[in-house]
């Protein structure tokens, strides 16, 4: 069993758009996404396929090698363009240069998302 959350919209409801914007996901400590499998956050463009990208990095979760977490034991990902640089570049989902989507693959869900309890943290948006 599995359950998807897609996001095409940041927090004001404007379309996502790397080529405007950067974007930050931060879960805060212990609300990751509750599985008894595994969970992943896919990157689409505007045509609804993943997009070439300088790392060949298409999707990030916790089976991710080397995600740091921050030291309140939150976990920040960086969607967007451009690298945020070598000592982030680990939580970096690259986006195209241009509209896209996202969607969060929780595999095996625990109750809280079954229940609706969970849901995903807003996208945050920062300037280029």
């Amino acid at each position: 069993e599995a359950r998807y959350f897609g996001r095409s919209r940041n927090e004001k409801g404007i379309l996502l758009n790397a080529s405007e914007a950067r974007y930050e996901l931060t879960f805060p400590a212990g609300k990751v996404p509750p599985v008894d499998a595994f969970w992943s956050i896919s990157m689409y463009g505007p045509d609804a396929n993943l997009s070439d990208n300088p790392i060949n990095r298409y999707s990030i979760g916790d089976r991710s090698p080397g995600l740091k977490y921050n030291t309140d034991g939150s976990l920040t990902l960086y969607l967007q363009h451009e690298s945020p640089g070598k000592e982030k570049e680990n939580n970096w989902l690259p986006a195209p240069n241009g509209h896209f989507t996202t969607t969060i693959r929780a595999y095996r869900p625990r109750d809280e998302i079954t229940r609706g309890e969970w849901v995903p943290p807003n996208l945050k948006t920062l300037s280029k």
